[in-house]
């Protein structure tokens, strides 16, 4: 027999179907020999349970039941037929002998189709895992028996106490206990278990160790109940102006500090009195902590101290044309002088320019004292900052309490004298 190309690479060329028969017959052989196994087993159980001709013995004989008794046990008999039926969603495969759950039953909603919004929750379809909640955002519109994503569980039913007991194995573990959470289970539970309770124990130890020693526990008791019900049977009545007529007025709520107490026969407390960045106190006025008070007295004293201004406004309140007072004394002055004076004016000028001489010479020697002066007190101050500089941030003192005043022109001219300029090469040279 000739075979063309793919005659010759058949697998198949030459087989004779009929011959598979014989695998046919031999597997319904034993197909046969299984049901008939079966059949002695049943029969061989009911001849040892209801003897020979299938009845009970006399002894074992069952009492007519009621018919409650009888609806019972026909309800027992229907759960031995319960484990044949399929189960939905699952297949059972008698030749195998295994059971193949799938993975949601057909009515319920695939989880991809719960929201097909495509910004919302990411579906992999290789793992059919959906971590996040596909429905979030639309809490209103959400069943609540919804599903709510594959993150869920990892934080509900007992994910949070086998993390604990997990952590707990790992910390002993670390301390030299011998324990494994998955290898000794029971016993990791006891060790936990023991843990905790002494745990509370020390707890309780030392709480009632520090009211032992400070005290305060009756402030640890539960409130009155109209404080938790937030409300209460007193009855308050008040007047037009706030006074109370009848009834307990509120508490007013203080500090944990003395308040308004009055010592040295002072009126007023310390602080009621504020002037030029200093306190002290409204009734005296006095600036001294802990002094005795003066009163009224002490009050008057301290405004005679303080100087009165000079009264400029008098003479700035002149009307046109006419003179101040202290003008005209000096015109007057400077008339007299000069009619008396007329005649020895050569004298006079000669010895009018000398005294302006010796006045411009004084107010030299005075300027450069105050510019000395300011000098040197521009070195001390950046001698007490190079100081402050060296100092730990910590100990630094403040310089809050510094009086800021105008500069002076001798103290201006110091600041320009002293100034460094880094570009300067001779900057060196200043310092030393």
């Amino acid at each position: 027999m000739e075979h063309d190309f793919e005659g010759k690479r058949d697998r198949w060329n030459g087989y004779d179907p009929s011959e598979y028969a014989q695998v046919v017959e031999e597997y319904s052989k034993v197909e046969e020999a299984k049901k008939h196994l079966k059949a002695e087993k049943l029969h061989t159980d009911d001849v040892d349970e209801f003897g020979q001709d299938g009845l009970k013995p006399a002894d074992e004989a069952e009492e007519p039941k009621t018919g409650d008794e009888a609806l019972l046990d026909d309800d027992g008999n229907e759960d031995k037929y319960a484990d044949d039926m399929e189960m939905p969603g699952t297949k059972v495969d008698s030749k195998q002998r295994i059971t193949v759950r799938n993975l949601r039953i057909r009515e319920d909603t695939a989880k991809y189709l719960i929201n097909l919004d495509l910004s919302s929750a990411h579906y992999d379809p290789k793992t059919r895992s959906m971590r996040e909640d596909p429905s979030q955002g639309n809490v209103a519109t959400k069943p609540p028996s919804s599903f709510q994503g594959d993150n869920v569980i990892r934080y509900s039913g007992e994910t949070d106490r086998i993390a604990k007991s997990q952590l707990f194995a790992w910390d002993a573990y670390e301390k030299g206990v011998d324990l494994h959470l998955q290898a000794d289970p029971t016993k990791a539970a006891m060790l936990r278990k023991q843990y905790e309770e002494k745990k509370d124990e020390f707890k309780q130890n030392i709480e009632k160790n520090i009211l032992a020693k400070y005290g305060g526990e009756e402030y640890l008791e539960a409130p009155p109940k109209e404080l938790l019900l937030a409300q209460s049977e007193s009855f308050v009545q008040y007047s037009r102006r706030g006074d109370v007529i009848r009834g307990a007025e509120k508490a007013v709520i203080r500090s944990r500090y003395e308040e308004d107490v009055l010592i040295n026969n002072h009126t007023a407390v310390w602080g009621s009195y504020w002037d030029a960045g200093n306190w002290g106190y409204k009734c005296c006025h006095n600036f001294v902590k802990m002094s005795y008070c003066t009163g009224m007295a002490g009050i008057l004293a301290k405004r005679a101290k303080e100087p009165t201004p000079e009264p400029v406004a008098a003479e700035e309140e002149a009307p046109p044309g006419v003179a101040p007072s202290g003008k005209r004394k000096r015109q007057s002055k400077e008339e007299s002088s000069s009619s008396s004076s007329s005649s020895d004016s050569d004298s006079d000028s000669s010895s009018g320019s000398s005294s302006d001489s010796e006045e411009e010479k004084d107010e030299g020697k005075m300027s450069k004292k105050k510019l000395k002066a300011a000098l040197e007190a521009q070195e001390l101050q950046r001698k007490e900052a190079e100081r402050l500089l060296a100092l730990d941030e910590r100990k630094r003192p403040y310089n809050s309490m510094t009086e800021s005043k105008k500069l002076t022109k001798e103290e201006i001219e110091a600041y320009q004298l002293k100034k460094v300029h880094h570009d300067d090469p001779m900057s060196n040279f200043m310092k030393k």
